[in-house]
């Protein structure tokens, strides 16, 4: 307690001496101008000790809980900004496992879609084999067809000729004789 009645004194008189020395500095040095720019630059140091002397009386406890309030903010700002840098690492991770997942998806379809294409251009080729199959069947058909049309064409015209010749010579070449034969077979075919 003696120490702090001590410090008290010499904190009183340093203070009384800064006051009086800037209240009258002519009685500090007398006057002599040669002497200020060394006074100005005490007098800095005095005011300097005075205010961190106050500060330090003061001002100490509630700059420290201000300066532990402000690390708390701090720490929790940080805190937060580690959580949401958390988070956006995860949705990042989520999201290139959901590319990953959705490259390796259109990777398959696409491989379902090539085979599917082959089995599809496979059918159409069978199809158009088949059809092709088909109409060269039809077309042999009718070029049979008309082949036994033009033979039935070509016999009925043969025929028309020899019955058209048959008729022109015929009469010539046939006498009463034998058209007299001739109806005598008929007659007898008739008969039995």
């Amino acid at each position: 307690m003696k120490m702090t009645g001590s410090i008290r004194a010499a904190g009183a008189m340093t203070l009384f001496v800064g006051f009086t020395s800037l209240l009258l500095p002519e009685l500090a040095l007398a006057g002599d101008p040669a002497w200020r720019p060394t006074y100005d630059i005490a007098m800095r140091w005095v005011n300097f000790i005075i205010l961190a002397g106050v500060i330090f009386k003061y001002a100490r406890e509630p700059i420290k809980d201000f300066l532990t309030l402000r690390k708390g903010d701090v720490v929790a700002q940080i805190d937060e900004l580690d959580a949401e840098k958390s988070r956006i690492l995860d949705e990042i991770k989520a999201a290139r496992q959901k590319g990953d997942a959705n490259r390796a998806r259109f990777e398959e379809m696409k491989q379902r879609l090539i085979a599917q294409g082959e089995t599809r251009k496979q059918q159409i080729i069978k199809q158009a084999k088949q059809q092709s199959a088909m109409m060269i069947e039809e077309t042999r058909r009718k070029m049979e067809n008309r082949i036994v049309q033009a033979k039935a064409g070509l016999t009925s015209e043969l025929l028309d000729t020899a019955i058209d010749q048959a008729m022109t010579q015929l009469p010539g070449l046939m006498t009463d004789g034998d058209n007299q034969r001739m109806l005598d077979e008929y007659v007898q075919s008739i008969g039995s």
